[in-house]
């Protein structure tokens, strides 16, 4: 009766007899024998896992919500990059000229409350190439030496006084810019750097620009244009969503949109294809000059945004332009062509 209530008293409480040579905790089995402390079911400890939070989450509805879902601490980069191809043709003569330019900048977030992001924006590097009709090509690159060439120069000034500089921006979890601080330190550092390297004249038409470009306005819209993707409203898988503008001002009048598609989520990746078409056309007549034109374009990529974070992982975005301008005057008519190839990447 005792070996019987000791044993039933060990299997129901685990009670540790001893250790073995190994340090190893014993007990006492059913059958009465000391052995080694084995983890039951009714010893283990059950984890409950919090599910992951996503930025492109699928709710009961089986649709599909967007919010930024960042780490605070973490640096998401972004790399964008436009290159041009022009070709101009009246028929007779043609040439061709090509750009190229690319911007780094780096986003850390440093805090996240009521729903907004700081995020500590850090310009790193800036270059650009351009190839004229005749095949000559000047560049420049923050990351090198600062060029000869005066014009070129400037430009390298410019943005290599933007490199190093920080400021800081509130985002909410749309993307949308609440804030932006620490733009005016950075203005008078470019305007120091180019000061002496222009005329007063040049220096006033610099230092407008600086301020039409480096505003809470400008970046933000930049900003909102390059990394709001979704919009304000869940989506179905393979549901698509327009942006579409009427021109109805200026001599140019006509439509100008946009088609994004929620094409395929995975753990990864949320990939969301682009379309659009631009159709505008106007005609103008001034001193016995007539003039017309059409200017119609195709867009068509890709956008893939981290299906976690919701940061962009991957853009390309081609834009085929077709511009078709007609000059008359005193019964002679020329007509100039021009295509325009523009593929901009992101990361």
């Amino acid at each position: 009766m005792a070996v019987a209530v000791a044993v039933a008293s060990c299997k129901k409480d685990d009670k540790v007899v001893g250790k073995d040579k190994d340090g190893k905790e014993l007990v006492v089995n059913e059958k009465g024998d000391t052995v080694a402390k084995t983890q039951t079911v009714d010893s283990l400890k059950t984890e409950t896992t919090a599910p992951k939070v996503m930025a492109v989450a699928k709710g009961t509805d089986g649709k599909y919500s967007y919010k930024y879902n960042l780490e605070i601490g973490k640096t998401y980069p972004m790399t964008l990059g436009i290159k041009m191809n022009h070709s101009a043709s009246d028929g007779k003569q043609s040439q061709k000229m090509s750009s190229e330019s690319k911007k780094q900048i780096d986003y850390t977030v440093k805090d996240f409350k009521d729903g907004i992001y700081t995020l500590e924006v850090h310009s790193k590097q800036y270059s650009e190439k351009m190839t004229d009709p005749s095949g000559k090509s000047v560049s420049y690159d923050t990351n090198s030496a600062k060029p000869s060439n005066k014009d070129i120069a400037v430009s390298w000034s410019i943005y290599k006084a933007m490199t190093g500089q920080k400021y800081t921006m509130k985002v909410d979890q749309n993307g949308k810019v609440v804030s932006v601080d620490g733009l005016p330190a950075i203005k008078t550092s470019i305007l120091n750097s180019v000061k002496k390297q222009v005329s007063a004249e040049e220096f006033k038409f610099f230092t407008q620009v600086i301020d039409n470009s480096l505003n809470k306005e400008a970046i933000s819209s930049q900003f909102e244009e390059t990394m709001n993707i979704f919009p304000k409203k869940t989506l179905d898988l393979n549901e698509s969503w327009s942006d579409s503008q009427k021109i109805d001002k200026g001599p140019m009048k006509g439509s100008i949109s946009l088609k994004r598609t929620l094409a395929n989520i995975d753990d990864t990746n949320t990939t969301i294809t682009v379309s659009g078409t631009q159709n505008l056309k106007g005609t103008e007549s001034q001193q016995g000059v007539s003039m017309s034109a059409n200017n119609n374009a195709t867009v068509d990529g890709k956008i893939l945004v981290d299906t976690q974070s919701g940061w962009i992982n991957k853009v390309t975005l081609t834009k085929k332009e077709t511009l078709k301008r007609t000059v008359e005057a005193q019964g002679q008519k020329q007509t100039m062509t021009e295509s325009v190839t523009t593929v901009t990447t992101v990361n």
